[in-house]
């Protein structure tokens, strides 16, 4: 019923560029905004809706949503090449039908392909790597920007992460901090 009550909704994290240390982009995060408990994480509904079968039409709700504002954004800062970074679950790397929603979101809202990225977790690519990777590099040829979210929690394979057509690695803060913890994890 939330789905059909529009109550998903878009909170976008700024990214900025060190380096000239101006804004670069958005995440978008999605909240859920329950009439009674107010605004509702990730980690409470998302499981749900990945099992209910919605996660699906949620993400191509938000998908559209994101690149919508995302192409607001861009007319407005023209001297700027902004992004929007958005979630993608492991049900959306099962089916092929993300890649023809994703032609027709950027058509329709004239989003610039490459200003968008996806983030996909580490162990959503492993479920089915050979399936993801096929359809990974489908979203890539249309210009979309490929990201490895929460690298070091899953699996952690870097022989599969050489064949990932991913333009950037978000690396855990567990992996990393492991890393600490002993001469072999650093090496």
């Amino acid at each position: 019923f939330a789905f059909e009550r529009n109550e998903f909704v878009l909170y976008y994290q700024p990214i900025i560029d060190l380096d000239a240390m101006e804004l670069a982009g958005f995440e978008a995060l999605v909240r859920w905004n329950h009439p009674c408990r107010g605004l509702v994480t990730p980690q409470e509904f998302i499981s749900v809706a990945e099992a209910s079968g919605l996660i699906q039409p949620i993400t191509i709700k938000l998908l559209r949503s994101a690149c919508e504002q995302l192409a607001a954004w861009n007319r407005q800062f023209e001297n700027r090449r902004l992004f929007v970074s958005v979630n993608l679950s492991a049900g959306h790397l099962s089916r092929s039908g993300i890649v023809d929603a994703l032609r027709s979101i950027l058509y329709e809202t004239e989003t610039i392909p490459d200003r968008l990225k996806l983030e996909i977790t580490e162990s959503a690519v492993m479920e089915d790597a050979d399936r993801a990777i096929t359809i990974l590099r489908k979203i890539k040829d249309l210009g979309v920007g490929l990201s490895i979210d929460d690298f070091g929690t899953g699996y952690s394979s870097l022989s599969y992460l050489q064949r990932l057509p991913v333009d950037t690695l978000k690396i855990d803060r567990s992996f990393v901090s492991s890393m600490q913890n002993g001469a072999d994890n650093g090496e």
